[in-house]
């Protein structure tokens, strides 16, 4: 039976080597979970959302041994699940049957690293995990809200009066959105970057750590991508969402406190930039 195995998985491997690589949710998840079985953190970075190999924890689970099986496959716009299931998880007498999640980023799918770990090690072993990241999101929404309200208020009304200018002005106003956005998305690259690096130097931080910064930098780098070319829209919603960032990572642990004043740093920049953005805007006037 391992031989059998074995011998499909390398006939997928070259079959898919041939037609340029994984495409649909199912060779996509098929090379994802061969990679988890090998431990091979590039493989499983590359297959999925995890923004670097360091955030690559094989779920902490035991994989030698394990074979995995694919079943039905349902696929909703940009969206994507395939029914899995384990034989010979350590600890387990009886196959695990799981869901692999898939979300589809430029026309690329890709495993949804977190929404799938928590799917699989959702049982009593795992329990006290998915418990501290449930509550951690509840947390994290609860301190975001707290802090945003205001903020959300604040943009909201600063998106209604770009619009409005936007209608009433010619070139001058468009070259100044133009000159902030781009300047704008270099803070966003660069904050992006020092959440990598973060990321990437500290493998043994924590899953709850790891899953934070990972999502902000798939946020982050699509408001990038939002402001290749900006518009009123893109600007604020991209300022709102780098400022909202700022308030989930002082939530970090002590081990990325050096990070943090330098993110800080950027934040006060980032609001110095943004005010004097609006006051270049009411000079026009």
């Amino acid at each position: 039976m391992r031989k059998k195995y074995l011998l499909a998985a390398l006939i997928s491997s070259s079959l898919l080597t041939a037609c340029g690589g994984p495409q649909s949710p199912q060779e996509v998840s098929r090379a994802f979970w061969l990679a988890v079985v090998e431990q091979d953190a590039g493989e499983a970075n590359e297959y999925s959302t995890l923004i670097e190999d360091a955030g690559f924890d094989g779920y902490q689970r035991d994989w030698q041994g394990v074979e995995v099986e694919w079943g039905r496959v349902v696929i909703d716009g940009n969206q994507a699940t395939v029914d899995t299931t384990f034989q010979g998880l350590s600890g387990r007498e009886r196959p695990l049957e799981t869901t692999t999640y898939l979300v589809q980023k430029d026309e690329q799918w890709l495993v949804d690293y977190y929404r799938t770990g928590e799917a699989l090690n959702d049982g009593p072993l795992w329990g006290d995990v998915v418990s501290q990241l449930e509550a951690l999101g509840k947390d994290l929404q609860s301190q975001l809200t707290r802090h945003s309200n205001d903020l959300a208020r604040e943009f909201e009304a600063l998106r209604e009066e770009l619009s409005q200018q936007a209608s009433e002005a010619g070139e001058s106003f468009s070259g100044m959105v133009d000159d902030y956005g781009q300047m704008l998305r270099q803070h966003i690259e660069q904050l992006s970057d020092s959440l990598r690096e973060a990321l990437k130097n500290n493998p043994e931080a924590s899953v709850e750590d790891r899953q934070l910064l990972n999502e902000a930098v798939i946020r982050l780098e699509e408001q990038s991508d939002e402001l290749e070319q900006p518009d009123v829209q893109s600007v604020t919603e991209s300022t709102r969402v780098a400022l909202a960032t700022q308030l989930q990572l002082g939530d970090l642990g002590e081990e990325f406190s050096g990070y943090k004043a330098q993110w800080q740093q950027r934040l006060a920049d980032m609001e110095r930039e943004l005010a004097e953005f609006v006051d270049q805007l009411n000079r026009q006037d």
